[in-house]
C-alpha cells in the first residue's frame, strides 16, 4: 500500500494533450489503462483484507487466498489475472511492477514519440508495440499493412544509455534475454552457450517494418520471442538473428528470446 497507494495515470488528461493519436500513442494509453485497473484492484483487495484483520469484515475465501499468497511471497490470483505472465515471487514482482510504472511515466514526459529505447519487456501487451511499428511503417511508406513483416537488427550498444538517438526507421527496444545459446557481439551472430551459462542478456535491438518481398532471410534464425521461459502460451513474435550455422541447429536446441527471465 505504501508503494502504490497514490499511484494512478490520468489517461484522459494525457489523451487530451496529444497533438495526434497514432499507433504508438494508442499503446501508451492502453498500457496506462491496464495499469490503472491493476493498481485499483491491489488497493481494493488490500483494504478489504485490512478490514478483515480488524474484524470489520468477515474473512472470505478470496481474502484468505490473498493472505496466504502474501505470506508465501506469491502473486495473488486476483492480481495475476489482470497483469502479465510472470514466474517471479511477490517481492521481485513488485519491484518489476515499479519499473514498469516508471517506464510509462518516462514516456508520458513526451508521449508524441516512443522513448529513445523502449523497454518492451515492461509492457503488458508487447505485441501491440510490435504492431505499432508495422503500422507506422505502413503509414510512412504507404505500404499495405498485411504485406509487412518485422525485421530485427542487433545493435552494438548493450545499454539504453549508450544509444545516441531515436531510431530513424522503426524503434529501438531492450530487455530481452537469449536462452539456449548466446549472442557473439564480435561476430554479430548466434553462437553456442558457454558452460553453465543458461541465458544471456541481449544488446539493444532495432525493430522495423519492411515489405515481405524485400525480406532477406538468408543466414537468419527466426527466433521465437516469449514473455517468460514458460514459453508456449506467452509467445509474442519472431525476431531475426544472424547465424553462421544452419538455423535448424538452433531450432533443435530450443533457442528462444525471453522477455522476463528470473
Amino acid at each position: 500500500m505504501e508503494k502504490f497507494n497514490d499511484k494512478t495515470f490520468d489517461v484522459e488528461d494525457v489523451a487530451r494533450g496529444l497533438e495526434a493519436q497514432g499507433p504508438y500513442q494508442n499503446v501508451l494509453l492502453q498500457e496506462m489503462s491496464v495499469m490503472n485497473v491493476l493498481l485499483a484492484e491491489i488497493r481494493r483487495s488490500l483494504k478489504e483484507l485490512t478490514l478483515g484483520f480488524k474484524g470489520e469484515l468477515t474473512m472470505s475465501d478470496k481474502m484468505e487466498s490473498l493472505m496466504n499468497s502474501l505470506f508465501m511471497d506469491g502473486i495473488p490470483d486476483g492480481w495475476a489475472k489482470i497483469s502479465w505472465p510472470s514466474k517471479r515471487g511477490l517481492q521481485s514482482w513488485v519491484a518489476n511492477f515499479q519499473d514498469r510504472l516508471q517506464e510509462l511515466d518516462d514516456w508520458c514526459g513526451n508521449p508524441m514519440e516512443p522513448l529513445k529505447v523502449t523497454w518492451v519487456s515492461g509492457f503488458v501487451n508487447p505485441q501491440a508495440f510490435i504492431t505499432a511499428i508495422l503500422q507506422v511503417a505502413a503509414q510512412k511508406n504507404k505500404w499495405e499493412l498485411d504485406k509487412l513483416v518485422t525485421m530485427t537488427d542487433v545493435l552494438k550498444e548493450t545499454t539504453r544509455d549508450e544509444v545516441p538517438a531515436l531510431a530513424k526507421d522503426g524503434a529501438y527496444i531492450s530487455g530481452l534475454f537469449l536462452e539456449g545459446a548466446r549472442w557473439d557481439a564480435e561476430k554479430t551472430t548466434v553462437d553456442k552457450s558457454r558452460p553453465k551459462e543458461l541465458f544471456v542478456a541481449m544488446p539493444c535491438m532495432c525493430v522495423r517494418g519492411i515489405s515481405l518481398d524485400r525480406a532477406d532471410m538468408k543466414g537468419i534464425y527466426q527466433c521465437p520471442l516469449y514473455k517468460t521461459n514458460m514459453r508456449g502460451p506467452t509467445y509474442v513474435t519472431r525476431c531475426q538473428l544472424k547465424t553462421k550455422s544452419s538455423p535448424a541447429r538452433w531450432v533443435l536446441a530450443g533457442v528462444a528470446l525471453i522477455m522476463d527471465m528470473v
